[in-house]
């Protein structure tokens, strides 16, 4: 609700170009159309899941410390784009022009799009980090997803071109200043801990629930990075089955313990969402416990289910000496 009455006291403002692009993209086809559910399915590569998706895959996998410096970089542009979301207080497209359809399910501020930045900081940091490879296939898709992905949220009526401009051009340059960063700041704490400084100011001003969520996100981060080092020290794999199935268990944690949550204190406290303060707290709280439970905790599973690898025989002589060769 919250959202709707932000979006509703918002500022309506577009380059001229912006409104007749995104009428034009539209009106090459409709919704139920191929493009429809082709840009409905190409949205999903800014979303929330497959980005963690996709962290989770080098974390759990293949590099932890890959893996924490690509989440770092996502997670800095999730908690940067609601900042400033809710310093412009632009309105979505769909609400300023009546012709413009809202081919999305979405809410609150449009400047800029989150799922362009998302977008941009993981498969830009991606490949900003494994650049010692030099993979031109993974620069290729660090190019074409985000963009692809920014023309989808402008076809679906969610955004206009200036907020995936901006969302790609924010994305991008947090990669690069976090990269940047990483070589300069002698502890990496003093990075997380100064993004959590500089995000306080959002609980004064932010109403959008984005915001809350990317801090949380934060703070669960850091606290579960902190654990993993001092307490858990998992060791990565390069068996293909052992990640795919640490991938699968731990989306399914992320979003088992989060819906989990929400259950619980619902029961208790059924109007919780009416309470704005209250379900902003609460939703950063969930996300910081679920996001530390899932990088700190959980990975403690790993050498437990190694034992049970052997133990069953599942793991073969040329898999134990890639396991060696890491």
């Amino acid at each position: 609700m919250i959202n709707l009455i932000s979006a509703a006291i918002g500022h309506t403002w577009a380059i001229p170009f912006e409104n007749s692009f995104i009428l034009w993209f539209q009106s090459l086809a409709g919704e139920t159309s191929f493009l429809y559910y082709l840009m409905n399915f190409v949205s999903m590569f800014g979303e929330e899941m497959i980005l963690v998706g996709i962290v989770g895959l080098i974390y759990w996998g293949f590099d932890k410390r890959r893996g924490e410096k690509i989440g770092f970089m996502m997670i800095s542009a999730t908690l940067f784009n609601p900042l400033i979301k809710n310093i412009v207080c632009r309105t979505r497209p769909f609400d300023s022009v009546e012709e413009i359809k809202n081919f999305r399910d979405v809410d609150g501020y449009s400047f800029p799009s989150g799922h362009s930045s998302g977008a941009a900081s993981t498969y830009v940091g991606v490949v900003i980090t494994y650049k010692d490879k030099k993979c031109k296939w993974l620069i290729a898709i660090a190019v074409i997803i985000p963009t692809l992905v920014a023309l989808s949220r402008t076809y679906l009526g969610a955004h206009y071109p200036t907020d995936v401009i901006a969302g790609l051009a924010l994305g991008v340059g947090l990669v690069f200043l976090v990269d940047f960063l990483y070589k300069v700041v002698p502890n990496k704490y003093f990075l997380y801990g100064g993004l959590l400084v500089i995000g306080l100011a959002g609980f004064f001003y932010c109403t959008t629930s984005d915001f809350y969520t990317g801090y949380g996100i934060l703070l669960g981060f850091m606290c579960g990075i902190l654990f993993e080092e001092k307490v858990t020290k998992f060791e990565n794999t390069k068996v293909w089955w052992r990640i795919i199935l640490r991938v699968l268990v731990g989306g399914g944690l992320f979003l088992g313990l989060n819906s989990l949550f929400k259950v619980v204190v619902g029961a208790i406290y059924p109007t919780y969402e009416d309470n704005v303060w209250f379900e902003h707290i609460f939703r950063t709280l969930r996300y910081a416990i679920v996001v530390y439970l899932v990088i700190g905790v959980y990975p403690l599973l790993f050498a437990q289910t190694e034992k049970l690898w052997k133990k069953i025989g599942w793991v073969k002589k040329d898999e134990q000496e890639a396991e060696q060769a890491q």
